[in-house]
């Protein structure tokens, strides 16, 4: 039996993965050094490592720690991202990524889908980044790893782990009675035992003021100042750990993850409600294993298996909350899905400059009623399999291709299912054909070369999820019928690097071809999800990350982008797609100052969006700005003070229903140990 302690064999995993990343600088896709955007130097010994790829970035976080940044906030600092609130603390919050709407975006935490039987996106407010470590956005493509099935590129959230012996406090508190705190731990338990724990809470009142424009969209003279109702908003979250080495030199991996959120629904800015809520709880449960390597270290295998429940409850009460209900009775209606996935991993290296990897995942998906709505009940089992091949033909060139392919079966439980005809039961569900995905790239440069490239090529595609084809809350009409949407993608990236290595330059030309897309339509007075979505995306991307100076550093990000809806209607042909700027900027700059202090200011702009596809709704171009000042007074103590907004924007299309708040303050403090 090995007697090998937990510290020497993290200590032999550590430098066997730098190996790997060395490595991995020329001949693994997705796995090419990568840019830590904590870090305040652009230099390789300092931690910046410029990925070759324009189709993965990491943030660290540092990035967001004590600044006013939700998930979506962070996310669209990058080109290519745009950001979409309802609110403020814990509202409703999506991202969508090179003119891809949200509900095409692969969301995961540690790898696990967030992703749900109803097909929406997925809300970002309610992450909270004060319990992740990174935040993996992949553009392009969704990797093997996550089995590439989805069309608009993946963002994988990863929560703090049970690597690195310590600890951290964070306590925050802003306007609004918006306050923060988190708990971080993480200590052997045995030599082969390594523990973590973490815990976090947010809350706001969210009772800030407002122009109310007494739904008259043209006449400012009867618009007031008024102070959001009914908004508050509390989330708690935790997560356990154990990571274990086991006498085979295994490692292995078990995690708990819970989540408990409670916020009132506020209503329009016109017509606040009073009672109207949102309860959403979810609970994770995680088992992986890491091997050793076999046959000369040639190859690894890993796997695990993941269960996840989500349950998600809105309520209101029509006598109090006037929101169109046509009845006088206590309203409560929902889903809880539960989802189990194993899945096995292999990755491998069988001859020189040939590195490949193959994941192999199963998935059964069980959504049910909650609430009021009339039961009934779904199952989809997924088989998933997928792969990735990369051959490094010479030192400054190599070709790659990844695919997957996905066989899934619905099953309908129970339950009356929302018809065009009336309500009705549907006792099967329709035959789903088998889906496969897949992209050829090749890359150009070595690691030390100061200008590298790619150029991919992709076919994607994505199944319709359960509650699009059967519908089955209030008013959604059941669609068994709809087609899968499909993308063809294409991407042309460059980096090039000044000598010193403290400028990179980076551009990227992307387009999309996106056919099917599923979009929600009126039919007398119901929604029915539609196969009548048919788009182009054409865009370019450019990113600047500098140290002209040892006591600056300097963030320049730019989008040029043009959205077409190329469906049949003559109503939206030609027309921009809803959210999607023709430009947006992005520009920071960090310095360094004596004493321990920092000071950061970030300004934002993006050019008129449009809140509908017939592009009658529109909302002007907006900039904001936020400023952040650090003081460092001992080695593990940091002191932040920020201000997001700093103009007071405030402006929102008449049609919105959740008015944004203005200027916003945070002072943070956080303590390691």
């Amino acid at each position: 039996m090995r007697t090998t302690s937990f510290c020497k064999a993290a200590y032999a995993a550590a430098l066997w993965c730098c190996a790997a990343t060395g490595f991995a600088v020329a001949h693994v896709p997705d796995a090419a050094p990568v840019q830590d955007l904590g870090v305040s130097e652009v230099s390789v010994d300092d931690g910046y490592k410029p990925t070759t790829s324009a189709n993965y970035t990491e943030i660290t976080s540092d990035v967001w720690e004590g600044k006013a940044l939700s998930a979506a906030d962070l996310l669209s600092t990058l080109p290519g991202i745009q950001s979409y609130k309802q609110g403020g603390l814990g509202s409703f919050q999506t991202v969508s990524i090179r003119g891809i709407a949200a509900r095409n975006i692969l969301i995961c935490v540690d790898g696990v889908p967030l992703n749900d039987a109803s097909g929406g996106a997925v809300n970002l407010g309610s992450i909270d980044l004060n319990q992740m470590e990174k935040v993996e956005v992949y553009k392009n493509n969704v990797p093997a790893k996550f089995g590439v099935s989805g069309v608009g590129g993946a963002i994988n959230f990863v929560t703090k782990n049970a690597v690195k012996k310590g600890g951290r406090v964070l306590a925050a508190y802003g306007n609004h009675n918006t306050w923060e705190g988190s708990f971080q731990v993480a200590t052997p338990v045995t030599d082969s035992i390594m523990f973590a724990s973490s815990f976090a809470t947010r809350h706001s009142d969210n009772d800030y003021e407002y122009t109310n424009r007494n739904g008259t969209q043209y006449n400012d003279k009867d618009d007031y100042t008024a102070t959001r109702e009914n908004a508050k908003f509390t989330d708690v979250s935790g997560n356990v750990q154990f990571r274990m080495l086991h006498g085979n030199g295994y490692f292995s991996t078990l995690s708990v993850t819970a989540t408990h959120a409670e916020s009132g629904n506020p209503g329009k800015e016109e017509q606040q409600t009073k009672v109207a809520k949102f309860l959403g709880q979810s609970a994770l449960v995680r088992y992986g294993f890491e091997s050793v390597g076999y046959f000369g270290e040639t190859l690894f295998l890993n796997g695990g298996v993941s269960a996840r429940f989500d349950k998600n409850i809105s309520s209101t009460y029509y006598p109090l909350d006037h929101i169109g209900y046509s009845n006088s009775r206590y309203i409560e209606y929902g889903a809880a899905v539960y989802k189990v996935a194993p899945e096995i991993t292999a990755e491998w290296t069988p001859v020189e400059r040939l590195v490949g990897s193959m994941r192999l995942a199963g998935e059964w998906e069980r959504a049910e009623a909650r609430g009021d709505s009339k039961d009934w009940a779904m199952d989809r089992f997924t088989f998933l399999g997928s792969g990735d091949l990369y051959y490094q033909i010479f030192k400054y060139g190599g070709l790659g291709t990844e695919g997957s392919m996905q066989l899934l079966k619905d099953h309908l439980d129970k339950g009356e299912f929302v018809q065009p005809t009336g309500t009705r039961r549907l006792e099967d569900a329709e035959d789903r054909d088998a889906t496969v995905s897949g992209r050829i790239y090749s890359r150009l440069g070595a690691a030390e070369s100061p200008l590298t490239g790619e150029v991919s090529i992709g076919r994607f595609y994505q199944q319709p999820a359960l509650m699009e084809l059967y519908g089955s809350y209030p008013g959604i009409l059941s669609n068994p019928n709809l087609k899968r949407e499909k993308a063809t993608k294409f991407e042309a990236s460059g980096l090039f690097r000044l000598p010193g290595g403290q400028t990179d330059f980076r551009a990227t030309y992307f387009e999309s071809h996106i056919e099917d897309g599923i979009c929600w339509v009126i039919l007398a007075e119901l929604l029915r999800a539609e196969n009548v979505g048919r788009s182009r995306v054409r865009g370019a991307e450019f990113e600047l990350n500098s140290t002209p100076a040892k006591f600056m550093d300097v963030v320049l990000r730019a989008t040029f982008q043009k959205t077409e809806d190329r469906s049949h209607s003559n109503t939206y042909r030609g027309n921009m797609l809803p959210g999607e700027p023709e430009r947006s900027y992005f520009a920071e700059a960090t310095f360094h100052l004596p004493l321990g202090f920092d000071f950061g200011w970030a300004s934002e702009w993006r050019s008129v969006i449009y809140s509908d596809r017939a592009n009658r709704m529109n909302q002007p171009a907006v900039a904001t700005h936020r400023a952040n000042l650090a003081y460092n007074p001992f080695e593990k103590t940091r002191l932040t003070f920020s201000v997001d907004n700093i103009t007071d924007e405030k402006y929102r299309n008449f049609y919105t229903p959740f008015p944004m708040p203005g200027r916003e303050y945070k002072f943070t403090i956080i303590q390691g140990f």
